[in-house]
């Protein structure tokens, strides 16, 4: 690697693009409940913003516990505002819902079932959603890449899906700005830049995926990841429920065998292999002194119910 790709030159978004490393499998692994509240920043780095009421650091510290995802919210247009917007999200396969409350004070929020959340039951606090929420990471504090790349595609998409979409803080991945999530689907596109946002919003609209903004969905294995997205290139579907992951193993030769389920209910048995890159980088530009060699998956075999496809 050259001197000038260093986060502070460039930032590690673009590094990642130089590098040429693959968006594929990079969701989080474990994620199926979601808690989205509003608040307009500052964001400090890590933890919560000061001044809010003891009841609400409490339900926070109790749904880290949970393993439920706490998130930061704020609207696109308008920052300060007189109520908070609460969004409950389970996203789990094949029964994914989300709820909104609108809470006149935050501590309102206290009244909300963590439990029934984290086992990923709709605790009833608020509106059942009609509609995908979509979620921008533009942390800058955390990552000056969210920020820089983040801010401009949020401020698009939210032209194209008025209401729809949110600024947040770090969801996971700094090196894959301009991050974008929508629940309750819990799919990730990342590298998503302002000329992405038309097809980006249209697919989103339609309940479809980006292949080649496709990161993966949450809460599915990274090797599920990998193979469900080998299935969707290969089959060109696009629709967020047109693949569905049946089960995995890993075999003796080192791949992971995935089973998917495809939208015209064609059995697919898809193999991949772990591959790690041979180059140490910076990941962050938070910590442009810790480097990492990310790791991807290289597709071995794919086979459909008539054989091999």
């Amino acid at each position: 690697m050259t001197s000038d790709l260093s986060p502070r030159a460039v930032g590690c978004a673009a590094i990642r693009q130089a590098c040429g490393e693959p968006l594929i499998a990079t969701a989080p692994e474990s994620a199926s409940a979601w808690l989205l509240v509003e608040h307009p920043g500052p964001w400090p780095a890590t933890g919560s913003p000061p001044g809010l009421p003891p009841e609400v650091l409490r339900m926070r510290e109790q749904a880290a516990g949970a393993g439920i995802r706490w998130h930061w919210i704020r609207s696109v247009r308008e920052r300060h505002r007189p109520t908070t917007t609460v969004f409950a999200a389970g996203t789990h396969l094949g029964g994914t819902w989300i709820e909104r409350a609108t809470l006149t004070e935050p501590r309102e929020l206290a009244g909300l079932d963590l439990g029934a959340l984290a086992e990923g039951r709709p605790p009833g606090f608020g509106e059942r959603g009609r509609h995908r929420v979509v979620v921008v990471c533009t942390h800058g504090r955390r990552d000056v890449c969210c920020a820089r790349l983040g801010r401009p595609v949020a401020e698009r998409l939210d032209r194209r899906m008025p209401g729809q979409v949110w600024e947040s803080t770090h969801l996971g991945g700094h090196r894959f700005a301009a991050c974008v999530v929508t629940l309750p689907d819990a799919v990730f596109h990342g590298g998503v830049t302002p000329a992405d946002t038309p097809t980006l919003a249209d697919a989103i609209t339609a309940g479809h995926v980006v292949p080649g903004r496709l990161r993966g969905r949450a809460g599915l294995p990274a090797p599920v990841q990998a193979a469900e997205h080998f299935a969707r290139v290969h089959y060109g579907i696009r629709g967020v429920d047109g693949v569905l992951p049946l089960r995995h193993e890993p075999v003796p030769d080192g791949t992971v065998r995935v089973e998917l389920a495809l939208d015209d209910g064609t059995a697919c048995v898809v193999h991949v292999r772990a591959r790690r890159s041979t180059v140490a980088r910076p990941t962050s530009c938070a910590a442009p002194e810790a480097t990492a060699t990310p790791g991807t998956f290289e597709l071995v075999a794919l086979h459909c119910r008539q054989g091999a496809a």
